[in-house]
């Protein structure tokens, strides 16, 4: 009986061992890759469609091949529906723009395109679904989205003076958005450089990024605050703006753009889950394409320009011990 076991297992290895070859490639199925953030703020709506690729080859080198990546754009058709208690109402198509210019990176810059819709302003009462269709193979790819209803706040005016000069944070509060769940703030600071040989003046900026946050539903008008760090702020401009005895800088021209965005649910779920800080074993896919990758939603932008700071602050740029040097 032991004698007929090692048989069984000898035998076992040798018909394993006659089989050297291993095909990690799965069937080639079509894997259209769709990313697509409607504005309700803007006419103009781009939509980024790609498709997945599959080979024997180098994956890095076959990034680099056009077609790999990107459709015929005589064969795929992609459309905006408008889509009212239930039925489609208007129907957008959308047409291949091809940029002129493309941040190089591991996939080609060659041939690149987006599709593009103009003059087209959203109806934040109706919701929108994009179709993707292959002519040549008949498929069909569809994801809806909510339009983000706009935010309120009531912390900043034309005649707001920002301080940021106070041990405390300085509280920017907002109401949240109808369908909204994740929100964002850039305090975009202005200034401008004269040049003293020539008289010439510049415009520059930079942006402080505040940590986002998030609402605890979708129903909107839920209180929210951004916690402004003025000391940080500081640290930011001094290690940013570097000492230049060519240029002259006024004090009085640093003021604030307030940039605000608010993304959906499912905005937020994909960022959540393709996170660094997801530290899972396993990651999961997340789509709300019917049969993709990748991610069609809302996003609403919204900006508040000009503002001012108060004499404090402008006192603790001029002679703090970070910023001093920018006035120099």
């Amino acid at each position: 009986m032991q004698k007929l076991f090692w048989l069984v297992i000898a035998l076992t290895l040798g018909l394993a061992s006659c089989e050297n070859d291993l095909d990690i490639l799965e069937e080639y199925r079509e894997i259209p890759v769709i990313y697509g953030l409607l504005n309700p703020t803007s006419t103009t709506h781009y939509i980024r469609v790609q498709r997945a690729y599959l080979g024997a080859g180098n994956a890095l080198q076959m990034a680099q091949e056009p077609d790999s990546l990107y459709y015929d754009t005589a064969t795929v058709r992609v459309y905006l529906e408008k889509i009212q208690l239930g039925s489609v109402t208007q129907t957008y198509p959308l047409f291949p723009e091809y940029p002129s210019y493309k941040n190089e990176g591991l996939f080609a810059d060659k041939n690149h395109y987006l599709f593009r819709l103009n003059n087209t302003r959203l109806d934040p009462a109706a919701q929108y679904r994009l179709r993707f269709q292959n002519l040549t193979t008949g498929k069909v790819v569809t994801a809806t989205t909510r339009i983000i209803e706009p935010i309120f706040q009531r912390t900043l005016s034309p005649t707001t003076r920002v301080n940021l000069a106070d041990d405390d944070p300085y509280k920017i509060r907002i109401y949240s958005s109808k369908y909204g769940k994740l929100y964002g703030l850039i305090m975009r600071i202005r200034y401008t450089e004269t040049k003293k040989l020539t008289q010439v003046i510049s415009t520059r900026y930079l942006d402080y990024r505040l940590p986002e946050i998030s609402s605890r539903t979708l129903s909107g008008g839920e209180e929210l605050e951004f916690l402004v760090n003025g000391k940080s702020v500081f640290q930011f401009l001094g290690i940013k703006i570097k000492k230049d005895t060519t240029v002259t800088r006024r004090l009085q021209d640093f003021k604030a753009d307030f940039l605000f965005t608010s993304a959906t649910d499912d905005f937020f779920n994909y960022l959540q889950i393709n996170s660094p800080n997801n530290t899972v074993n396993f990651i999961p896919d997340f789509t709300n394409l019917s049969d993709g990758k990748g991610i069609f939603t809302c996003r609403l932008d919204t900006t508040i320009a000009g503002i001012s700071f108060n004499e404090l602050t402008y006192d603790s740029l001029a002679t703090g011990t970070y910023t001093s040097h920018i006035f120099e």
